[in-house]
């Protein structure tokens, strides 16, 4: 492998020096208990400023391949089996009811609801914009059937955009659009379960993936998350489930970011098994250190499938989300697209994909994410100067939500429903445990639909009302 990076043009050198260093890592180049080079040596060594690699190993610590030793320096993590393991994804062909905590009545006052886009700065100018180039452009045949799979335009943007932000190599064809990411699960589950099968999920999750479970008859095994994701080891060993579903990169609602080490035991797991992991991403562009995580999928396209939805970047009412699925489950889930809904609407597809190659969603993006910054680190701000050493926050290092923890405290309904009066709208933890009563003392609260004003406020009255 050489020394120096090579020069790529579509690749920015943070990026390339990541996976330059990260594909050492799995080589073995760079042995396991190993010290690796100085920041300032490594620098020298691709001629780079030492910021840049000290942004690489923040990175690689983040996602688990290195641990940082006060005054000592920066070690390998054990990464177990990992020869098998390769970073690249092989395309074989050119780009071509029930109410929940997530579903809530309209609320007038404030709003800590997790996960959830800031409206008022919905880019609806440049989407307006784009709407009527689209509608004045537009062929006849547009306004027909289209493959249920989604318009060809958006599924190819969907590739390119997966590319440049994620790292997954995709084909047009493997792209299913689909209703949100809640229908891409469903979908998946209808074809993957049925009653009394087993399918494995992080506990806690998200209700309506729950409920999505729940109405196949499967068998839902829940299995614990801690500060590193999915406990791998706590997988089912006495049974086969058909799938696993979980949120790597920010797991829902807890914000922990599934290691290295636990990615590749699971993909083991998977592998033995014979199972599929479902690879929920909902929110990880939202990152606020770093660059974006790398997904599951990119260590192994045949396993994994990646449902990516815009209800976070863009708004939940466009109703447009997608699965990257592997080649051998194209051609059934296409059959339940088609005979569920036919297809998505074609004239929004063809204004997202528009909206994404005029780079319009890059820049929206960007921009929200400096306003997600500020109301975050307001909510972490605030919880601090009100409850001081008695909160304990975690989960916030992406994405539109946290985890407040009030050791001395239980969020049950009275006291949701007193918040409720004073016109504050909280979400305790234990709403989205599948085993109850181990979450009680904890709050997810969301930062995206609330104002800094409204952020201060809001923690003032929790905290009159917890006093009284």
């Amino acid at each position: 492998m050489p020394l120096h990076p090579k020069p790529n043009i579509s690749a920015t050198k943070t990026k390339h020096i990541y996976t330059l260093l990260r594909d050492r890592l799995f080589q073995g180049l760079y042995t396991s208990g190993s010290r690796l080079p100085s920041t300032r040596d490594l620098a020298s060594e691709f001629g780079v400023s030492r910021a840049l690699i000290v942004e690489v190993y923040e990175q690689l610590i983040a996602e688990g391949y290195l641990e940082g030793r006060q005054g000592s320096g920066t070690y390998v993590v054990d990464l177990g089996r990992r020869n098998s393991f390769s970073t690249q994804s092989h395309v074989s062909e050119a780009f071509e009811s029930s109410k929940s905590a997530e579903y809530p009545n309209r609320f007038d006052g404030i709003d800590f609801r997790p996960s959830f886009p800031a409206l008022e700065h919905i880019p609806r100018k440049k989407w307006k914009e784009t709407a009527l180039g689209v509608y004045e452009s537009a062929h006849s045949w547009d306004f027909g059937y289209d493959d249920p799979a989604g318009n060809i335009e958006l599924r190819t943007s969907i590739c390119q955009l997966l590319l440049h932000t994620k790292g997954i190599q995709c084909a047009p064809s493997q792209v299913i659009v689909t209703a949100g990411a809640t229908q891409a699960i469903a979908l998946l589950c209808k074809l993957l379960l049925k009653p009394n099968d087993a399918i494995v999920t992080e506990d806690p999750t998200a209700t309506f993936i729950h409920y999505i479970f729940a109405s196949t008859g499967a068998n839902i095994i829940p299995v614990t998350v801690d500060d590193h994701g999915l406990n791998v080891d706590n997988l089912p060993t006495h049974l086969h489930p058909k799938c696993i579903f979980v949120t790597p990169s920010h797991q829902f609602p807890f914000g922990s970011i599934l290691s290295i080490g636990r990615r590749l035991q699971l993909l083991d797991y998977a592998r033995q098994t014979g199972c599929y992991i479902i690879e929920d991403d909902y929110d990880s562009e939202f990152r606020y250190a770093g660059m974006p995580l790398h997904a599951l999928r990119e260590l192994d396209s045949e396993r994994v499938i990646y449902v990516g939805t815009f209800s976070k970047n863009m708004f939940p009412a466009l109703r447009l989300g997608y699965m990257v699925v592997p080649h051998e489950l194209v051609s059934p889930l296409l059959q339940l697209k088609r005979v569920t809904d036919m297809h998505c609407p074609t004239l929004s597809q063809v204004i997202l994909a528009r909206f994404i190659a005029s780079h319009h969603l890059e820049r929206h993006i960007s921009h929200m994410k400096r306003i997600y910054g500020k109301r975050r680190n307001r909510l972490i701000a605030s919880l601090s100067e009100t409850f001081g050493n008695q909160v304990k926050i975690s989960g916030d290092a992406a994405g539109l939500h946290l985890i407040a923890e009030l050791c001395g405290h239980r969020f049950d309904s009275l006291l949701t429903s007193q918040l409720e009066e004073r016109n504050i709208k909280i979400y305790p933890a234990e709403k989205y445990s599948i085993v109850k009563g181990k979450f009680e003392d904890r709050l997810i609260m969301g930062f995206g639909n609330v104002t800094e004003p409204q952020i201060d406020q809001g923690i003032k009255t929790i905290a009159e009302i917890l006093r009284s």
